[in-house]
């Protein structure tokens, strides 16, 4: 009886893979996949294999947040072979929720699993749960930035290198590894929290590394919705460029780079970037 029920409940799993992630997207809140999953862990993708029932995909597994399974041990999970909703790749950090079934863990690309570097919101809820796990852009991390930080700015983006069109030589932009590669985004200064800015419009240098915050999963160029235009940001940076034969055209009549490829631009309206903010006008009226 007991596995006439799993081989049914493995059967309804895969139909609910395959065709209804319209309906998985629905719930697409933190709280509803954590609470949903069986297990639930961070963890690179080393191999993605066919397998009878779709695809198997082997996880190193680095943190282990819900379930029983002990970190640093290769999990094997099973994956629909089609999906509309998110993508796995090999070599790349995800957050996994995962449902035990039959003693198989399977994935449904429905159900909240993403890419880490895509995963900050549910984090931060995790966080809320369990203290020791935290987004890679907590409030600590956004602390030790701005206290190293020669130069914090709240700004509103303007554009970037690919929404503008503005690097029409540029035909392949590779992921940073033996040399710095990066992309320009271009904003408008609200605020200088500290620091200086003299112009009222700058260029920043952000850099392209795989599974960082900052790029657009699995792109090589900035996140379109970080960067959308308009979106306003918490920036830390120090002044200068990367490249010794940079030029620059107006209204753009200086250049910064970041200081962290994966928190030096963030949402100015978290509430880590807020009470950031608040610190450091907070130290500057002493």
């Amino acid at each position: 009886m007991v596995q006439n029920c799993s081989v049914r409940r493995i059967a309804t799993l895969i139909l609910c893979l395959v065709a209804s992630p319209a309906f998985a997207q629905l719930s697409s809140d933190a709280p509803a996949f954590y609470t949903s999953a069986d297990i639930v862990f961070t963890g690179v993708l080393d191999k993605i294999s066919a397998s009878p029932t779709g695809l198997t995909a082997q996880f190193r597994v680095e943190r282990l947040i819900k379930g029983g399974l002990e970190a640093n041990k290769i999990l094997r999970a099973q994956l629909p072979s089609e999906s509309r909703c998110h993508k796995f790749e090999e070599r790349h950090s995800y957050l996994i929720y995962g449902r035990a079934i039959g003693g198989t863990v399977w994935v449904n690309p429905c159900e909240g699993s993403k890419l880490v570097s895509q995963a900050e919101d549910d984090l931060r809820y995790i966080h809320t749960i369990n203290p020791r796990v935290s987004e890679r852009c907590s409030r600590n991390r956004l602390s030790q930035l701005a206290a190293r930080s020669p130069i914090i700015a709240m700004a509103e983006v303007i554009g970037t290198e690919d929404s503008m069109g503005t690097n029409a030589t540029l035909l392949f932009r590779p992921w940073c590894g033996l040399v710095l590669s990066t992309e320009d985004a271009y904003y408008s200064i609200r605020e200088v929290l500290k620091g200086q800015i003299p112009d009222s419009k700058v260029v920043v240098e952000h850099a392209i590394c795989w599974d960082t915050v900052t790029v657009d999963g699995y792109y090589p160029n900035l996140s379109p919705e970080l960067f959308r235009e308009g979106n306003v940001l918490l920036l830390f940076l120090k002044a200068g460029s990367h490249q010794s034969d940079r030029h620059l055209n107006p209204p753009f009549s200086s250049i910064y780079e970041d200081l962290d490829e994966n928190c030096g631009a963030v949402m100015a309206d978290g509430e880590a970037a807020q009470r950031v903010i608040e610190n450091v006008r907070a130290h500057r009226e002493r």
